[in-house]
């Protein structure tokens, strides 16, 4: 899946459950395993078998976020909400399809796998198409809501994380 999707779907379910979210650590959230791995395999592409899917992608650095988030939020709801939205970015990614599972398993099933191509036109192209397109609708929909697509509320919005 691709920043719509990933962003989308997780901002919404993050706010359906928890309201007072932050939106711009919810979104930074769901897509840190790509903030991760992808410029890890162009720098050492070696390290993880010249996947773009490596450590990031794990639920062992899933864990180390969870605790990260737990010692910064100290109280659970919040800090669930949010690893929440990094675990969401597994589903979007379909780590259950092909040899993701090695990957977010890392290192029980062994070492990262080299990555696999899907075909442009497969089934699966065509979900993460209906869920780029159900994820922007969401962003655009709430940005309209709450003002954001005028350049001083945008700013207010990202130095406080608030939607007014």
């Amino acid at each position: 899946m691709y920043i719509f999707g990933h962003a989308g779907t997780a901002l919404a379910a993050a706010r359906a459950i928890d309201r007072e979210v932050d939106p711009r650590w919810a979104v930074l959230l769901t897509l840190a395993p790509d903030l991760i791995d992808k410029p890890g395999s162009q720098l050492w592409p070696a390290l993880v078998n010249h996947n773009t899917r490596g450590f990031g992608h794990t639920l062992l650095f899933s864990l180390v976020v969870l605790g990260a988030l737990l010692a910064w939020k100290r109280r659970p709801k919040p800090a669930l909400v949010l690893w929440g939205c990094y675990a969401a970015h597994f589903l979007c990614d379909s780590m259950w399809r092909e040899n993701n599972p090695v990957i977010l398993f890392w290192p029980l099933l062994g070492d990262f796998p080299r990555p696999v191509r899907d075909h442009f036109f497969s089934e699966f192209m065509l979900w993460v198409f209906v869920a780029e397109i159900a994820g922007l609708i969401f962003l655009v929909k709430l940005a309209r809501r709450h003002g954001l697509l005028e350049r001083r509320r945008f700013a207010a919005f990202l130095r406080s994380g608030r939607l007014a």
